[in-house]
């Protein structure tokens, strides 16, 4: 089990080293920067049980009951409502991250670059979503190209 140090700091010492932490993580780009970073800042034991929880929430989110997810995830009653209850009372991460992540199972790739020969594949994306929500569908996959699925 994780454990923090016996001699804390200050709050605002905390305070500006976990806001530092957050800028990190916005500094991330691509999915392979994400999984290097979080790999050399966790755990192996830390990234299984996040993992966890955010399976947990997504079950949960999805309307599955404790039972479900207890024999799918091999995770405790507690931990179960401990996610549900973060869900809601606050969950606001959660609540932003849950539906794009689903959504993201469902979103087709779309071409990388334009040149003269991805033309009729654009074209034929543009027909099957729609000019709109292709053009949005598209800005979201050069922002997070690694990470759309």
């Amino acid at each position: 089990m994780t454990k923090i140090s016996s001699k804390p700091l200050s709050g605002e010492k905390m305070g500006l080293y976990v806001d530092e932490f957050w800028r990190a993580v916005t500094f991330l780009e691509t999915k392979d920067e994400v999984r290097a970073f979080f790999r050399d800042v966790l755990s192996h034991t830390e990234r299984q049980m996040l993992a966890k929880r955010l399976q947990i929430a997504k079950m949960l989110f999805q309307g599955s009951d404790y039972k479900e997810i207890k024999k799918e995830l091999n995770v405790s009653d507690t931990t179960i409502g401990k996610v549900s209850q973060c869900l809601q009372s606050f969950g606001e991460g959660y609540r932003i991250v849950l539906p794009r992540l689903l959504e993201s199972r469902k979103v087709r790739r779309l071409p990388k670059y334009w040149d003269g020969n991805s033309g009729a594949k654009l074209l034929a994306g543009a027909v099957a979503l729609g000019v709109t929500e292709l053009n949005k569908k598209y800005k979201k996959v050069r922002k997070r190209r690694s990470a759309i699925v």
